[in-house]
């Protein structure tokens, strides 16, 4: 997926960036969301808890802090970011896609 803020997108290409979300995949394998109502589907996304935006992006504290990360279904993070805005998804490829 590319974002408008090359900086942040460069984060998300880091080297670092795809060990931890592997890491937090290997410790996480399933959707933290589903297992708290008792479901078990496979992790699809690392989500940052607190959001990544142009004012924290280079914060390591936030980016790159696996206690700021969730493993996510697609679905589940479909629903975390578009709750309000139901015209969006994410599709399977991570692409942001405007619902018909």
């Amino acid at each position: 997926m590319q974002r408008s803020n090359k900086e942040i997108d460069k984060q998300y290409h880091s080297t670092r960036w795809q060990r931890l979300k592997k890491l937090k995949k290997i410790v996480s394998p399933f959707c933290e969301e589903c297992l708290k109502k008792g479901i078990v589907t496979p992790t699809y996304i690392v989500h940052h808890k607190e959001w990544i935006n142009e004012s924290n992006y280079n914060n390591d504290d936030v980016f790159f802090n696996i206690d700021n990360l969730e493993s996510v279904c697609l679905e589940c993070h479909n629903s975390i970011h578009f709750t309000n805005e139901k015209d969006y998804y994410f599709d399977s490829n991570g692409d942001l896609i405007k619902k018909c």
